[in-house]
């Protein structure tokens, strides 16, 4: 049986067990572990620690450690489709953490040479286990202190998995300590494994990233080709319209001379839709944004959304004409929507775009029927098919990227309102 002081050891080196390779878990696969879940895995550090006491093999308590991490990992990762790594992760989590265990009770025992580091639940052999804790606990804070990057996490795991393996190595030759060999060329053979899995994570990841950007780009190439179509059609109806145009004379002119002033009236308001449709501003001076935001436009009047536009463009700049047209593309596609869905006072879209100093900010605003559905603190769609939809935003994030810009969306009051930042340069004519 554990004495007092054993107990409280190995609770709270648990805790921190757990609950770090909780956060390594969330910090690698880039979500947000709720409370809840934070508590209960403390109660599940606390479930380990009664079963060490009850003395049950280590194999046993690893293994419900990894039951806990991955249940965890799975029940955040569920909806994403990436539910598959909750047990790899938490699998190779307890093999890092028990090599470096190993490690730090192996290299105080040769600094001290005493073979109590190595001997299980002495004071010697907790003492190994807390300097791997602390050590835990500083990378933790470390990561904390660092962006929300994904990389930097892995950086940092391949560091100390490539050092592990030195270390193990190292280990086995040397003959200050007596260690078992077969223990030693164990971990010898876990820290390579780790390595591999290592690997493959990274490559895995690397081709998870590659499908997005391909996923990113196919969805820009459908709304280019969407707002072409669009516009093409647009073109095709100010053809016609101008090639009938002394016909439509003609009808009004016989109308109002045989004194039928309601059947011309009703004719010229007949017309008015195609004339309002390709009816153009000079939003930006861009052909290609200024046929987008009027396209747009004319879509909203069509389905009795009211709007509102305010531009004030810079011109000559290093914005790309093809990356604000997926900007205003996704956003107003969006706003339009939501817009549509709206009851009738919420039924409106505003577009600004402002300069201030060398940034450009565009703000798209719009009502909304219900609030928008949010997981980890990004927005998720909320069309059925989450495989092929909730890529505007991203494609946004992506476009906004290239200029040092940001992505922010807030909802209140039944309006959600799209802000993006966008860093430019002047470019100089001639």
């Amino acid at each position: 049986m554990m004495s007092w002081y054993q107990a409280v050891s190995c609770l709270f080196t648990n805790e921190i067990r757990l609950l770090l390779g909780v956060c390594l878990a969330a910090r690698l696969m880039d979500f947000l572990p709720e409370r809840k879940i934070l508590l209960l895995s403390g109660m599940g550090g606390a479930l380990v620690s009664l079963l060490q006491a009850a003395s049950l093999p280590a194999a046993a308590v690893t293994a419900v450690e990894i039951l806990i991490i991955t249940a965890v990992s799975w029940y955040h990762l569920r909806e994403k489709g990436k539910g598959r790594y909750s047990l790899f992760l938490a699998f190779f989590y307890e093999i890092g953490a028990g090599l470096w265990d190993f490690l730090a009770q192996a290299v105080l025992g040769i600094l001290f040479r005493s073979e109590d580091f190595v001997s299980p639940y002495t004071p010697e052999y907790l003492a190994g286990i807390w300097l791997v804790r602390l050590g835990m606990l500083g990378i933790a804070l470390f990561l904390t202190g660092q962006k929300k990057d994904p990389a930097a996490a892995m950086r940092i795991a391949s560091l100390l998995v490539l050092l592990g393996f030195f270390g193990t190595v190292t280990l086995s030759q040397q003959r200050i300590l007596p260690l078992n060999e077969d223990q030693t060329g164990t971990w010898i053979i876990l820290s390579m494994v780790l390595l591999f899995a290592l690997l493959l994570y990274r490559v895995n990841r690397q081709r998870e990233m590659e499908a997005e950007i391909a996923r990113l780009k196919q969805e820009q190439a459908e709304i280019t080709e969407r707002d072409y179509q669009a516009l093409q059609r647009t073109y095709g109806a100010n053809a016609k319209l101008y090639h009938d145009l002394h016909n439509h004379i003609e009808a009004i002119y016989q109308c109002l001379v045989q004194g039928d002033t309601r059947e011309a009236l009703r004719y010229c308001e007949d017309l008015r839709s195609p004339v309002e449709e390709i009816s153009q501003a000079a939003w930006t001076g861009d052909k290609a944004i200024d046929c987008l935001i009027s396209s747009k436009i004319a879509m909203a009047k069509q389905e009795q959304v009211k709007t509102k536009v305010n531009i004030e463009f810079p011109r000559n700049t290093n914005i790309r004409s093809v990356d604000l047209t997926a900007i205003l593309g996704n956003l107003l596609d969006n706003a339009l929507e939501a817009a549509k869905a709206a009851p009738e006072p919420l039924r409106f879209l505003n577009l600004t775009i402002r300069r201030i100093n060398a940034m450009l900010i565009i703000k798209v605003e719009n009502g909304y029927a219900s609030p928008p559905v949010q997981e980890d603190g990004k927005l998720r769609t909320s069309k059925p098919d989450k495989a092929f939809h909730g890529w505007g935003l991203k494609s946004v994030q992506t476009a906004a990227d290239r200029y040092d810009g940001t992505v922010g969306t807030v909802y209140e009051d039944g309006v959600f309102c799209a802000v993006v930042t966008l860093s430019f340069s002047p470019i100089k004519k001639g």
